[in-house]
């Protein structure tokens, strides 16, 4: 699609998105065109009409890994013959998507231990680079978290970013803890733990099957979609009344009709990629309406499913350009599913104790069956991460995305935040390295937010600040293309 055009197919009555400028943007009901760089108008939107659009998801895990058995052993190239073959250690599912990935150790949070509960202060830290405040439930960011800093850039209106989470969230002892906003202290942000809440929202942006969704807030979108009609036909009065504007030399009237007419020629050549991207193909419809009525968490092993159809959604937001900033939390900070794995056919343990080797909420073992349970489910976890993987490949989005999977806690029995494993799939636009296992040398993980935040904003008169609090400024060595 020509870099020019930037089309915006958000609900009409989404209220808590305030209206671009106008000056960069014609817009009729929930079509957005933006319009090229004109010398008769003074100014341009914060998001630039000749950049392509960066989506950031931010994802955290609950209870650490085993880390003998996560990570290949050696770093160097990621192969997809080569992760494949490593079938002792749980990335391996991940092969398909190798030449999209970059794996980091050597990353370290602010804190170097636990002071209190290592599961709440694991979290605090994960996205906002900066100790925890507290402890326990009551555990709370001493700062904003990446997502909000990025939203707040390329969302429009600066719209805050979309926020779920996988887990006990009614009866889990620490319930969400990785989004905060504010400044100082942060306050934490409340996520959405039934996927139906953000199905409901996209419904009328996405196209169904049989054409027309019926979702009550997105017509134009959908009108646009089902007919396959110009998105400069939608806004035609505004065009003609901007070609009038004194204001507007003949040099500008001149590129903004080869604006437009860049728009009519892209549509005619990218056909019906976008609609396909942003409509319905792919989501688990049936098991999404069940959840209409309520929803009623089970530790019996449904948090993997409720992570899926998250992530299936968060593709979809994505690829309508909802909005271009997620973060989800994926197990409790004391997680007690139950796991059916086969390890844990004989214990019976919540992942929890298994996390920490013994029976316990507060002591650590050593039990070798709970270590095998514990990497099998990280195998599981893994397997989640790759259903995500593949919805962002089918929806043309590995490109012009980062997604980013972390831990809370390096392992269950150390609750260590030292070398927290790390996850990157998607290049972001072309700016990060892919196809690679890097060592970050022990790094606080300001730097590797320093990087993907660049990667996402792309523009430094936007964000130019040192995120976070740690040893040293910049992106992680190696981790950009």
């Amino acid at each position: 699609m020509n870099p020019k055009i930037a089309m915006n197919l958000a609900p009409p009555n989404a209220a808590h998105r305030r209206g671009m400028n106008r000056r960069a943007f014609l817009r009729a009901g929930g079509v957005a065109i933006a319009l090229p760089f004109l010398e008769g108008l003074p100014s341009r939107s914060a998001w630039a009409a000749d950049s392509t659009p960066v989506f950031s998801l931010y994802i955290v895990a609950a209870c650490g890994v085993v880390g003998k058995k996560f990570f290949p052993d050696k770093t160097g190239q990621l192969t997809t013959d080569g992760l494949a073959a490593m079938t002792d250690k749980a990335t391996h599912v991940l092969a398909p998507h190798a030449p999209n990935l970059l794996f980091i150790r050597g990353i370290n949070f602010p804190m170097n231990g636990p002071s209190n509960c290592g599961h709440a202060q694991g979290l605090c830290q994960s996205l906002t680079a900066r100790p925890a405040q507290g402890g326990g439930k009551t555990a709370s960011s001493g700062g904003v978290s990446a997502d909000v800093v990025v939203a707040k850039l390329v969302n429009e209106g600066g719209a805050e970013p979309l926020t779920l989470y996988a887990g006990n969230r009614k009866n889990g002892y620490i319930a969400e803890r990785i989004s905060f906003k504010g400044a100082g202290s942060g306050q934490v942000r409340s996520a959405d733990d039934n996927p139906y809440t953000l199905y409901s929202k996209l419904v009328g942006l996405a196209e169904s099957g049989g054409g027309s969704s019926g979702g009550s807030g997105g017509q134009v979108a959908d009108e646009l979609i089902r007919s396959r009609k110009s998105a400069n036909d939608f806004v035609r009065e505004e065009l003609n009344s901007l070609m009038r504007m004194s204001a507007l030399s003949s040099a500008d009237k001149h590129r903004l009709q080869q604006h437009f007419d860049a728009i009519r020629d892209a549509e005619v050549t990218m056909g019906e990629m976008a609609a396909g991207a942003c409509s319905q193909a792919g989501l688990s419809t049936s098991e999404l309406d069940a959840l209409k009525s309520g929803f009623a968490f089970k530790t019996n092993g449904m948090i993997e499913d409720v992570a899926k159809l998250h992530l299936e959604l968060v593709a979809l937001a994505f690829a309508c350009n909802f909005n271009r900033v997620a973060t989800l939390q994926h197990g409790d900070g004391t997680d007690q599913t139950k796991y059916a794995v086969p390890s844990n056919a004989t214990l019976g343990w919540p992942f929890h104790h298994i996390s920490h080797r013994v029976q316990s909420d507060a002591s650590s073992g050593s039990n070798p069956t709970a270590e095998q349970a514990h990497a099998e489910i990280d195998v599981l976890r893994m397997q989640t991460l790759l259903h995500g993987l593949d919805q962002f490949k089918a929806r043309g989005l590995f490109d012009k995305s980062i997604i980013m999977w972390t831990n809370h806690v390096s392992d269950g029995p150390s609750h260590s935040f030292q070398n927290v494993p790390t996850i990157i799939a998607g290049d972001g636009g072309g700016y990060l390295k892919q196809g690679a296992y890097i060592d970050a040398g022990g790094v606080t993980n300001n730097r590797l937010f320093n990087g993907l935040i660049a990667a996402a904003v792309r523009d430094k008169t936007q964000w130019t600040e040192n995120f976070g609090e740690g040893k040293g400024s910049g992106p992680i060595d190696g981790m950009l293309a």
